[in-house]
């Protein structure tokens, strides 16, 4: 069976894809090495609620650090939970709230729905910008692949 491009065209924006591709080409073009299992000192480089690229309506907890030094600084590691649709709800958004937890914002981590959820993940990343890093344990094949082992305050 061929794949049907046209259909696949009418269904993407265009033009938007085009200036992503060419944004992700100046930033590296996507090539990223693979991160191996070990240790890392992290930023946190974002943490939204958005959806699996398979279904745009499901949401997912999407976590990205920025390793701080050693061989593979300047890289990404990635998390992602999936919160909604998957056959055990309740345990995916507790672990979504036990990794939020973990990175001790000083936001209180509650959920009480999908809408309040997204904007308490907002509020917890705006409470670590620049003031907290830390210590991961990283290991890509875990269900949790990245543990926060320690938290660092940065020095304003």
């Amino acid at each position: 069976m061929a794949i049907d491009f046209d259909k696949i065209d009418r269904s993407v924006d265009l033009k938007g894809l085009q200036a992503d591709v060419e944004d992700a080409k100046k930033n590296g073009g996507g090539d990223f090495p693979t991160i191996p299992a070990g240790k890392y000192e992290v930023k946190l480089e974002s943490m939204e609620i958005k959806g699996t690229k398979a279904d745009p309506n499901r949401p997912m907890l999407a976590v990205s650090f920025k390793i701080l030094s050693g061989e593979f600084k300047n890289q990404r590691l990635f998390m992602n939970r999936v919160l909604y649709g998957t056959k055990n709800d309740k345990n995916m958004i507790a672990s979504a709230m036990g990794f939020l937890e973990k990175l001790d914002s000083g936001v209180p981590v509650s959920f009480t729905s999908y809408k309040q959820f997204s904007q308490l993940v907002l509020d917890v990343a705006e409470a670590i910008d620049g003031n907290l890093e830390y210590a991961v344990d990283y290991d890509d094949s875990r269900f949790n692949s990245i543990t926060v082992e320690e938290v660092f305050e940065v020095e304003n």
